[in-house]
């Protein structure tokens, strides 16, 4: 068929199409907003993660994990209250099969996170552990 036949038609009200289809339903997944901190300092990045599981209501420690090289994480308060405790709070513990936090948390929660890397973050610790080495040795 021609476009010239095509255009008549289209006159003529033989043929009519619909380009909108208006029952179409679009799903959110849930999700929350995460401030990474390491080692209290931060927060090294601001991101969107969608929450999983059956229910869609579990965070993926791993993932998070993996990503910051982290090997541990914690439920972090960055703002002193007035009782003056701010900082880390408990672990945020995951099952180890399947990645997923054993906590659930509800969609367009914000979530602060702080993170102990793999490689300590007290370099102090460390350089005043190797300058003891040090003495110890030519003592």
């Amino acid at each position: 068929m021609s476009q010239v036949e095509k255009t008549e038609e289209k006159e003529k009200g033989e043929i009519e199409e619909s380009s909108n289809d208006s029952r179409s339903v679009g799903t959110r997944v849930p999700e929350v907003e995460i401030h990474v901190f390491r080692c209290g300092k931060g927060p090294i990045e601001v991101l969107k993660s969608k929450l999983v599981g059956y229910e869609q209501d579990q965070l993926d420690v791993r993932d998070i994990l993996d990503k910051y090289s982290f090997k541990s994480i914690f439920a972090f308060n960055p703002n002193p209250n007035p009782a003056g405790s701010c900082g880390r709070g408990l672990a945020i513990r995951f099952n180890s099969r399947n990645g997923r936090s054993i906590l659930t948390y509800r969609d367009g929660a914000t979530i602060y996170i702080d993170g102990e890397p793999k490689v300590s973050c007290d370099k102090n610790y460390v350089i005043n552990y190797i300058f003891s080495i040090s003495l110890s040795t030519f003592s």
